[in-house]
């Protein structure tokens, strides 16, 4: 466990900006491997096939390494490898860049890869996930990692992760420096493992404080912690008051655009669809980039509460018509697991010429 207390202070620290990035998306592990062999440096490689089977994910970003290939294939939840590595049972983007790595390094000493051998460690790793997923509002450890219950559980279990030279260092800084230099490093790796994001009992805690932002909770923890090192006081009410005020101003601020916005639209108008979710074919797409051609559509309706529009589909440019919903890039509450989670089975809807529909009014932008 000690070990993984020592890659906090690693992220911490550092968080660099990698080696050179690629835009090809690989759709299986083999194409993986070959796309590792041009893009790792020589140095990395031979770190590579140094490095235990259960320590490689930590030089992969952002579990305490700087390199962010990887991440950055798995970073959209529906590229081809992280369906392919779904399929077989490993969801997890940690599980996932774990056995990308395994097997690279195989082939990097030239082993056998054996797939399914690869996979079955990990595959019996989710399946225990999944039931601490079930009761993850209420457990006190995820992942292996104990969870703080509140503020002062946090206090509690930095100061097992931090020796006393990096608590120094942090109390050099101002309250504003230490925030800065640590969200990105630390706060990344609270707001990941304390289940900020996908929930835990400490996010519960924020979040019957009213706070529900984990970058938020991550800010609160660490300014918190850096006035706990000075014997300040913490004043957590102040601070919870000023993310409230934030975002109450915010959600002011956004209904006073969306009704100027939304004022601009006249029933009987004709508007261009914004395409916000893929196109129906390759063919549609050239069209649109090129203004060969528009979807259009004409206002029935409007709904001034919500900011919505009826709209008659009159044309899309493809016989297919235009997708107004994809599952893909959309989340639902998960009641039971009380997190937002990607469906498990992808749905698309799509609008014809001639249908009429609701939509979000930025759907669509008035025709010049």
């Amino acid at each position: 466990m000690k070990s993984k207390f020592l890659v906090f202070v690693v992220i911490f620290l550092t968080c660099q900006s990698g080696y050179a990035q690629q835009t090809k998306i690989p759709k299986n592990l083999s194409q993986s491997l070959l796309l590792l062999q041009a893009d790792c440096s020589d140095t990395l490689k031979t770190l590579i096939k140094k490095t235990a089977d259960d320590k490689l994910v930590n030089l992969s970003w952002p579990w305490g390494g700087d390199y962010k290939t990887i991440s950055n294939w798995l970073n959209n939840k529906d590229e081809k490898i992280d369906r392919y590595l779904v399929k077989n049972g490993i969801k997890y983007i940690s599980n996932q860049e774990s056995v990308i790595l395994i097997a690279f390094k195989r082939k990097l000493l030239n082993q056998p890869i054996n797939e399914k051998q690869i996979f079955k460690p990990y595959q019996e790793l989710e399946l225990k996930w999944s039931k601490e997923d079930a009761i993850r509002s209420t457990t006190d450890s995820l992942r292996g990692i104990y969870i703080p219950k509140d503020i002062n559980e946090c206090f509690t279990q930095i100061d097992k992760f931090w020796s006393d030279s990096t608590k120094k260092q942090v109390k050099s800084w101002t309250e504003n420096e230490f925030t800065a230099k640590a969200h990105l490093g630390f706060g990344t790796w609270m707001r990941n493992n304390w289940g900020l994001w996908g929930g835990s009992r400490l996010s519960k805690y924020f979040n019957d404080l009213g706070i529900s932002n984990p970058e938020d909770m991550s800010g609160i923890i660490l300014a918190s912690y850096h006035r706990y090192l000075l014997d300040n006081p913490v004043n957590l009410n102040e601070q919870l008051n000023f993310y409230k005020d934030y975002w109450a101003k915010a959600r002011r601020e956004d209904t006073v655009r969306k009704i100027k916005e939304f004022h601009e639209y006249k029933l009987g108008d004709t508007v261009v669809y914004k395409y916000r979710y893929d196109y129906v074919s390759k063919e549609q797409e050239d069209k649109s980039d090129n203004d060969v051609c528009k979807a259009l559509g004409v206002i029935k309706e409007k709904n001034d509460t919500t900011f919505r529009l009826q709209v008659k589909i009159i044309e899309t440019c493809d016989t297919k018509g235009i997708i107004i919903y994809d599952s893909k890039d959309s989340y639902v509450y998960d009641k039971h697991l009380k997190q937002w989670i990607k469906p498990k089975k992808r749905s698309i809807i799509r609008a014809h010429i001639n249908e009429i529909k609701w939509f979000d009014y930025d759907f669509w932008e008035t025709k010049d």
